[in-house]
C-alpha cells in the first residue's frame, strides 16, 4: 500500500469515475465502530420491541444516522435520503429490486447516448423490459421530441437517467412527467454540482427519485444514496426493500458522508474549478492538435473531457503512453458513435489541486507524449509536474 501511495503521488489521474477522499474525515472507518451492525431507523422503545431483532447499545448511532440523512436531504432539496446502498451500481440493482415487478418497462438511457455500460443488464436480470431513448449523434444528445413522443404514445412504467458519459449537462426535463411509477435520475457524475448548483438538480425538474454514488465527483467514501422528492407510500415502500436488501448501513462510511458535505464552501470552490479546468484543457488540448472532441457552449459543462482517436489501436496505445508517465485516463469505446478514444475528468486532479494556471502545462505534456510516446525525458518532466500539484494537496 505504501508502494502504491508513493507511485500515485507522481501521478496524475485523469479518471472522471475516481476521486480522493479526505483522509481525515475516513478515520472513523479505521476506530471501533466500523465493525458495529447497526439500523439507521430510529423507533421508540415499543417499537424495537416489535421487530424480529435488535442489537443493543445502537440507539445513539441510529440518531447520528438520521442528523446525517437530513443534511443530505437539504443539500439535495430532497425530501428524505437514505445512504444504506454501497454503490452506484448496488444502489441501481437495490432500487428496482425494492420498487418493480418482472415484465415492467424502463425508459433508458442508452449506452449510444452514454448511459451507463451496465444499466440494461441489471434491469433486464431483474426481469424488466428495457426501451431505449432515442439519440440524437449529431446533436450529441437525447433526441427529446422523438423519445417524448413514443413514451406518451406507449407510457413506460419507470424512466431511468443513468448517464455516465457527457460533456454537456442536458436539460431532461421534459423525461420527468412520462412514466406511469417512477422517474430516476442518476447523478454520480454530477452530484458536487447538483450540490453547489452549477448544474440543475433533477428533483427540482420533477424526477421522483435521485441516486447517486458519492466517491466519484462528490470525494467521499465508498457509499451511495437514494433521494425521494416527496414522502409518499412508494418512498415507504422502498425503504422497506432497502432494509431487506441491505442488511447493514455501515455507519462509519456514513460519518464520512456527512463530514465531507459539512465542507460546504470547499466542495463550491472544488466544483466551479472541476468545471472550469474541463473547459480549459479541452480548449489547451484543441491549440495543441489533440483530436479533442469539443463541447456545445451554450448548456453547463460537465467534467469530462473526450480525445476522440482514429481507431482502437491508435487510442490504446495513447492510453499506454500516457499511462508510462503516470498521467491516467480511462480508454474506451466513446458514445454517439465518435468510436475509440480516452475519456478524461477532471475532479480527482482538482481535488489534489490542479488550478486553471496548471492547465497549459498539463496539455502540453499530454499532446508530447501522445506525438514523441513515453520518452525518458517526458516521462521525468511528468512526474515532476505530478509531484508538484500533490504538493498543493
Amino acid at each position: 500500500m505504501a508502494e502504491q501511495e508513493r507511485l500515485l503521488r507522481t501521478s496524475i489521474v485523469l479518471n472522471p469515475v475516481e476521486n480522493f477522499p479526505f483522509e481525515e474525515d475516513l478515520a472513523s472507518l479505521a476506530g471501533p465502530l466500523h465493525g458495529l451492525y447497526n439500523t439507521d431507523k430510529v423507533r421508540s422503545r415499543n417499537e424495537r420491541a416489535q421487530t424480529p431483532l435488535q442489537f443493543a447499545g445502537r440507539q445513539a448511532l441510529e440518531a447520528d444516522a438520521r442528523t446525517i440523512y437530513d443534511a443530505w436531504a437539504e443539500a439535495l432539496h430532497a425530501e428524505d435520503v437514505t445512504l444504506r446502498v454501497l454503490s452506484g451500481l448496488h444502489a441501481h440493482i437495490v432500487l428496482f429490486m425494492s420498487m418493480a415487478r418482472a415484465g415492467q418497462t424502463v425508459l433508458l438511457l442508452p449506452v449510444e447516448a452514454g448511459g451507463h455500460v451496465s444499466g440494461q443488464a441489471i434491469l433486464e436480470r431483474l426481469g424488466l423490459v428495457v426501451r431505449h431513448m432515442d439519440v440524437d449523434e449529431a446533436g450529441m444528445c437525447v433526441d427529446l421530441e422523438r423519445t417524448i413522443e413514443r413514451a406518451r404514445a406507449d407510457p413506460p412504467d419507470f424512466v431511468f437517467v443513468d448517464r455516465s458519459e457527457g460533456l454537456v449537462f442536458e436539460d431532461l426535463s421534459a423525461l420527468a412527467g412520462v412514466a406511469r411509477d417512477r422517474t430516476v435520475f442518476d447523478a454520480s457524475q454530477y452530484l458536487t454540482n447538483v450540490i453547489s448548483g452549477e448544474h440543475a438538480n433533477p428533483l427540482d425538474w420533477g424526477f421522483d427519485l435521485m441516486i447517486a454514488s458519492i466517491h466519484k465527483n462528490f470525494p467521499g467514501p465508498q457509499k451511495a444514496l437514494i433521494a425521494t422528492r416527496e414522502l409518499d407510500d412508494r418512498w415507504r415502500d422502498i425503504l422497506r426493500g432497502v432494509s431487506t436488501y441491505v442488511s447493514n448501513m455501515h455507519s462509519t462510511s456514513t460519518y464520512a458522508a456527512g463530514l465531507t458535505l459539512a465542507r460546504s464552501e470547499w466542495l463550491r470552490s472544488y466544483s466551479r474549478r472541476a468545471l472550469e479546468l474541463a473547459v480549459l484543457l479541452e480548449d489547451a488540448l484543441a491549440e495543441r492538435g489533440v483530436p479533442v472532441v469539443r463541447r456545445r457552449r451554450d448548456r453547463p459543462p460537465t467534467h469530462h473531457v473526450w480525445i476522440r482517436e482514429a481507431d482502437r489501436a491508435a487510442a490504446f496505445a495513447t492510453f499506454e503512453r500516457l499511462e508510462s508517465c503516470r498521467i491516467h485516463t480511462n480508454f474506451r469505446q466513446l458514445p454517439y458513435s465518435l468510436g475509440f478514444g480516452l475519456r478524461l475528468g477532471t475532479t480527482a486532479a482538482a481535488r489534489i489541486g490542479l488550478m486553471p494556471s496548471d492547465v497549459g502545462r498539463l496539455a502540453e505534456l499530454i499532446a508530447e507524449i501522445r506525438r514523441w510516446g513515453a520518452t525518458a525525458e517526458l516521462r521525468d518532466e511528468a512526474r515532476a509536474f505530478a509531484g508538484a500539484v500533490w504538493s498543493h494537496h
